[in-house]
């Protein structure tokens, strides 16, 4: 054994059903509130289903080398019963007679998770994290998964972590039903989708000069301060009918036109400054301005992959920051367009 591995026995994360119980309380509209107010804003919540998927999450979190300043939660949301029982529409867990096997699936379902969730700590601790910033919680189900992760989320976290697809996904699909709800409905923290390509601290930062990607500058400087990561910032302008190519100079166009390039020029000038600032060594930064582009999302995904990046950053809404969607096109597309890619998008 390496003297940087670790055993289970050494390692505090064992679960006592009654102080999950004790950890959370549900009032009587069946909403879920935490008893003490935790201070979150360094904590990663990393939602995990004991999938083999979502064990690779834990891959990715010890190749990201910057998060290991961070606290994990790493967080399971228990269901009672089989997720088919759910859809009788029957309470099982007050109605007479219960199903003879429900007790016993859940009992064997805790045990489960629970030696998952042992087995993710230790994988942490042994990849660099130090013991006291590596804990585990199991939750019973209250309203949903997904619901109960977007609960707990919104309490301030730094970040949610979690993958696109879980245990019941189907293999053609990009994204699991709890994972596109999540994505949809969380709006007050950002959501890190840890994608199946190994990290290589190498992140694309997609720019168009909006609040939204200046939020996704502000969350990706506090991430990645001090440490030795690539940043590529990135501008893709789309085809205006007027000019063609890549990194283009746009000499003597239309003067909104040329208004538009300063814009995003200025945008990302100001975000390479502030990463150098920040202790990002400036030939570790490097800047781009693509033009001509048919469809945004198209190239923002193979310029990354060009780039070697592993991690692909957006502000969940651009320019048109429409309100009545909660996550902009070129977001949503990416996702599934760079599906082997993590992606991280910021409120």
């Amino acid at each position: 054994m390496s003297e940087n591995s670790v055993k289970k026995d050494d390692i505090n994360g064992s679960v006592d059903p009654e102080s999950i119980k004790d950890s959370r309380f549900t009032d009587n509209t069946g909403k879920s509130e935490s008893k003490k107010c935790e201070d979150n804003s360094n904590k990663i919540l990393v939602a995990l289903d004991g999938s083999e998927k979502s064990l690779k999450t834990i891959q990715y979190l010890c190749d990201f080398k910057p998060f290991m300043g961070k606290d994990i939660l790493l967080f399971n949301v228990l269901s009672p019963m089989p997720d088919a029982y759910w859809d009788m529409n029957i309470d099982f867990l007050n109605d007479e007679p219960a199903l003879p096997d429900t007790a016993q699936w859940e009992t064997e379902q805790r045990h489960y998770i629970t030696d998952f969730m042992e087995e993710a700590k230790v994988q942490l601790i042994s990849g660099g994290y130090t013991k006291d910033r590596v804990s585990f919680r199991i939750q019973e189900r209250i309203r949903g998964v997904a619901r109960d992760i977007i609960d707990e989320a919104s309490k301030g976290y730094f970040a949610l972590l979690s993958r696109r697809r879980g245990a019941g996904a189907m293999l053609n699909m990009v994204m699991g039903s709890t994972t596109t709800k999540i994505v949809e409905k969380l709006s007050s923290v950002p959501i890190l989708l840890a994608g199946v390509q190994r990290a290589n601290n190498s992140i694309f930062l997609a720019l168009d000069g909006s609040p939204g990607s200046k939020k996704a500058v502000d969350f990706t400087i506090r991430a990645v301060a001090g440490s030795d990561c690539r940043i590529v910032l990135c501008s893709v302008l789309r085809d205006l009918g007027l000019r063609q190519g890549k990194n283009e100079n746009m000499g003597d166009g239309p003067g909104w036109i040329n208004k538009v390039f300063d814009k995003v020029t200025l945008a990302i000038d100001d975000a390479a400054q502030r990463f150098q600032a920040a202790g990002i060594p400036v030939d570790r930064i490097k800047k781009k301005i693509i033009t001509g582009a048919s469809t945004r999302s198209d190239v923002i995904s193979a310029t990354a992959e060009e780039e070697k990046c592993d991690t692909i950053v957006l502000g969940r809404r651009g320019q048109s920051n429409v309100t009545d969607f909660n996550i902009g096109r070129v977001p949503w597309k990416v996702i599934y367009v760079a599906r082997k890619m993590t992606v991280w998008i910021v409120s």
